[in-house]
């Protein structure tokens, strides 16, 4: 089902904000309140919008679910590798990178890679859920 103009265009334009925003959180996460889940949920939340506004149909020629998995398995073997090293370094979640000067984003270490790999996992994790629970509804 389509949306009016004005939820379309609105949705068009409010997207790009909540990306940057999310990349944001993902990003500073490990210096103010935030992280890579909440980054993740505005990040779907985003995609969510135009699914909504522009209708199933049109959206998944787009983004397709099989996109989320990966993004999703590929995320999901990248915190793997991360926590790994860090084991092989020490302990889990071993902070092995050079911290640099407090309340600058390199000054977290690990962190701030872990909140954005966590952050792409969630994100296309409600994106699959999104698309499961849709299909379901629409009785495809």
């Amino acid at each position: 089902m389509r949306m009016s103009n004005v939820v379309m265009t609105t949705t068009k334009m409010v997207s790009p904000f909540l990306v940057t925003y999310s990349i944001y959180i993902m990003i500073y996460g490990h210096i103010s309140p935030g992280g890579g889940f909440q980054a993740g949920v505005i990040l779907a939340v985003s995609v969510i919008l135009l699914l909504t506004a522009h209708g199933y149909e049109e959206m998944e020629k787009k983004f397709t679910e099989s996109q989320f998995k990966i993004i999703e398995s590929i995320m999901g073997i990248a915190i793997l590798i991360l926590v790994s090293i860090g084991i092989l370094f020490g302990g889990m979640f071993y902070n092995y990178i050079n911290r640099g000067t407090f309340g600058l984003p390199f000054s977290g270490g690990i962190i701030p890679l872990f909140n954005i790999f966590v952050g792409f996992k969630v994100g296309a994790g409600f994106m699959v859920v999104y698309y499961i629970l849709t299909r379901w509804s629409e009785g495809d």
